[in-house]
């Protein structure tokens, strides 16, 4: 059964939007306390942390009341980033931990990931159950109104916890090397410089006045175009650009040249291999790029692929026992330090490495193989069956020995992802183009309905995702 309200990262899409109502809501907690909550041994204990968007407090007010209903004791913690509190539901005993976010989106965009009581996301299995509750409790048409919220929230500060869980996986401590922090609007405003200022590092902030609705606006690690330039100006050593969650980073260092997770997995891994640290295996995803995968090949590093989405590299790091994976996206996991995506430690530890490798005059650049990443936009009622028949006829079409092709819906936003990666980059340019064109006409054929695609003009081509 395809999923209903779950993608690859949580519950995602325009709050107060059909599905995301107020009412949603009510139900999703509801939904939660009865299908993960319901054990006689669940203290029924839970925390909320939130990104800078405005909504984020209404969907924690409406969340609580349903949870409230099923006899939740609730916390809430307001903006903290992500890992902050997948941190903190394991430390202190929570039995789910709820971060409201919709990580890289705009501000109009929100949701929920869920942490369980190990401070990992959930499962899928779980994320079934909640669905199924979810759709038996709107079967019966429950009113809503008599529910209301009593303000039972408790509020509490984590933020110096987590700041002094962040510095304690530091390895050295002996660089002033300049740094600008690309925050995002986001989660890590307040966050980040302090621990990059207790690290030791000269900063220069930017993107660190949320507003409410200015998050990931034109910044952010989905947006790098203004880096080279600011960076070149202030003499910083690298921008770490964070997203709006602060679950994932991507780097540009002063050179102007962007380095993606493939790349600070690269520069992570070469440099614990000077220092003798052994690495068992290291996990990737499907957009991994091939050199990376090669690399570590030639380095005797077991490597293996899973789907998209950091939950998906977690179950298969967990399934070999590797404390390494990531995605080319940004999410950085290691085991060893943190249970999620960690845009500050990832840092940390890539500035660490980094440095052993510069000391070495070591090389620390991955030469990659051309890649390019399409995003077709597409209307979030086209049919599902419509999507996967394009997209098989597109992977049948265009699959040969010289591309490597990863066709796929996103599970986060209105998209077709098309990654294209070959040796030459004229091959990848125009086999993104001809295969993009295909999809669009496939898709406008089969339904005879032009309307449910966005007007070509709109199609975004970015490199990454």
């Amino acid at each position: 059964m395809p999923k209903r309200y779950f993608g690859t990262d949580g519950i995602r899409g325009e709050f107060g939007v059909e599905p995301l109502t107020n009412e949603f809501f009510i139900i999703l907690g509801l939904a939660i306390g009865r299908s993960l909550l319901a054990s006689n041994n669940c203290k029924k204990k839970v925390i909320f942390g939130c990104d800078t968007r405005e909504s984020c407090s209404k969907i924690i007010d409406q969340i609580s009341i349903g949870l409230q209903e099923e006899g939740c004791e609730i916390h809430n913690t307001s903006v903290v980033p992500t890992p902050a509190i997948a941190f903190y539901t394991k430390k202190e005993n929570y039995d789910l931990g709820i971060m409201v976010s919709a990580s890289h989106n705009l501000y109009k965009d929100n949701g929920i990931k869920i942490f369980n009581k190990d401070g990992f996301k959930i499962s899928i299995d779980d994320e079934n159950h909640i669905e199924d509750y979810i759709e038996n409790i709107k079967g019966k048409n429950i009113k809503l109104d008599y529910l209301s919220s009593s303000n039972k929230l408790k509020n509490i500060n984590i933020s110096n916890e987590y700041i002094d869980f962040c510095l304690k996986t530091i390895k050295s401590n002996n660089t002033k090397m300049h740094l600008t922090l690309d925050l995002a609007n986001g989660s890590n405003y307040n966050i980040a410089p302090k621990v990059f200022k207790k690290a030791g590092y000269d900063i220069s902030v930017i993107n660190d006045k949320p507003n409410g609705i200015n998050i990931n606006d034109k910044c952010g690690s989905t947006y790098l175009n203004d880096l080279p330039s600011i960076i070149k100006g202030n003499g910083s050593k690298f921008a770490i650009s964070m997203d709006g969650d602060g679950d994932r980073l991507l780097v540009v260092n002063e050179d102007g040249k962007v380095l993606d997770g493939d790349d600070i997995l690269y520069t992570i891994i070469k440099g614990k291999n000077i220092l003798n640290e052994n690495i068992k295996g290291v996990v990737g995803t499907t957009m991994t790029n091939y050199a990376f995968e090669k690399f570590l090949k030639e380095e005797g590093i077991d490597f293996i692929r899973a789907n998209v989405g950091d939950k998906n590299v977690m179950e298969k790091m967990l399934k070999n026992n590797y404390v390494l994976g990531g995605e080319a996206s940004g999410h950085i996991l290691m085991l060893d330090n943190s249970s999620s995506g960690d845009s500050i430690i990832a840092a940390l530890q890539f500035l660490y490495y980094s440095d052993i490798l510069n000391k070495k005059s070591i090389n620390s650049f991955l030469k990659k193989y051309p890649q390019k990443i399409t995003n077709l936009l597409i209307d979030k009622y086209l049919p599902e069956n419509i999507i996967n028949i394009a997209i098989k006829e597109a992977s049948d079409k265009f699959s040969n020995n010289d591309l490597r092709l990863i066709i796929r819906k996103s599970g986060t936003e209105n998209c077709i992802r098309i990654m294209v990666e070959a040796k030459e980059a004229e091959r990848v340019n125009s086999a993104s183009k001809e295969i993009k064109y295909f999809i669009k006409d496939k898709l406008t054929t089969l339904l005879s309905w032009k309307k449910l695609l966005l007007p070509i003009g709109k199609i975004m081509e970015v490199k990454n995702s």
